[in-house]
């Protein structure tokens, strides 16, 4: 085969050079350049996330760009960049005075467009369920990636309320019961990769450190669910209970909250197994056992 040729157009004079064939743009550096871009364009979705993921965090107050771009790992020029574009096509609004950065009403339409298959729908008369029995706020959680989003939450009749997160709000990963439930029972290896994303996050709570949510949710795996009494908010005790879908992997967790006075052991364990209960849907199963209190719980009788 010929080795490939190319012509460059100078001021006032022409120059060939030829290129060898393994330099060509056929082949094998046809697919590189192919494989680059590729990579280049993956690389420019991940980012374009992560700064959703950012102005997410600080929708209700708005966020300003160099906070933005701290919080997705960018520098300031090109977070401002690729900002525009999100802004242009109405996933982000600009408040024009203060040039804080929003979510847009495009992201809000797509996200109604999907919410007949997400998980709240599935999960919402459950919600309202345990709530009425128990009088306590319930709160549904999932996991985005690094950050829990509360994305449902139905308050009881009990006089004395906790509302401790709002509805579309973020938190790190670990912070509160439900949250900690959401990866808790990780594989050790991408629970721990949390932890350390996020231990600079968790110094902004008072009195709590990555090794603090370590060892509760330790106990957690053991008892199946995690029991926050006083840690994440004073005088509040908070039941985190993972949801589980046919696969075994926790899609969701429910947050039962109340004041402490009201969370004794006997209440907890009553709760926990109505949320148990309640969440058998489609499916998706709340507190499947592990494979340690499946032995433990098999009896001889049971097995023959």
């Amino acid at each position: 085969k010929k080795p490939c040729t190319a012509i460059f157009v100078g001021t006032g004079y022409f120059a060939e050079i030829h290129i060898p064939e393994s330099r060509s743009l056929n082949g094998k550096g046809k697919k590189t350049m192919e494989s680059s871009r590729n990579r280049k364009g993956a690389q420019s979705i991940q980012r374009a996330i992560s700064l959703l993921r950012a102005v997410a965090r600080h929708n209700e107050k708005g966020v300003a760009l160099s906070k933005i771009a701290a919080e997705a790992g960018l520098h300031v020029a090109t977070a401002h960049r690729m900002l525009a574009v999100l802004v242009q096509e109405g996933l982000v609004n600009q408040n024009p005075i203060s040039k804080l950065y929003h979510l847009g009403i495009e992201l809000f339409l797509l996200g109604g467009a999907a919410q007949q298959f997400t998980i709240r729908n599935q999960l919402r008369s459950a919600l309202e369920r345990i709530a009425g029995e128990t009088g306590d706020t319930v709160f549904l959680l999932i996991r985005s990636g690094n950050d829990v989003l509360c994305i449902d939450r139905v308050e009881g009749k009990f006089p004395i309320r906790t509302i401790m997160i709002d509805i579309g709000a973020r938190r790190p990963l670990g912070i509160g019961a439900g949250s900690l439930a959401l990866i808790a029972f990780l594989p050790d290896d991408q629970f721990q990769a949390i932890l350390s994303a996020n231990t600079s996050r968790y110094a902004q709570y008072q009195n709590l450190t990555a090794e603090d949510i370590r060892k509760l949710a330790a106990i957690s795996r053991k008892q199946g669910y995690v029991v926050s009494e006083g840690l994440f908010h004073e005088g509040v005790t908070s039941l985190g209970v993972p949801i589980f879908n046919r696969q075994k992997k926790v899609i969701a967790a429910i947050t039962v909250s109340s004041i402490s006075q009201r969370m004794d052991g006997k209440r907890c364990q009553e709760i926990v197994q109505m949320v148990r209960k309640v969440t058998r849907l489609e499916g998706t199963t709340s507190l499947r056992k592990t494979p340690k209190q499946k032995k433990l719980a098999e009896s001889p009788r049971r097995n023959k």
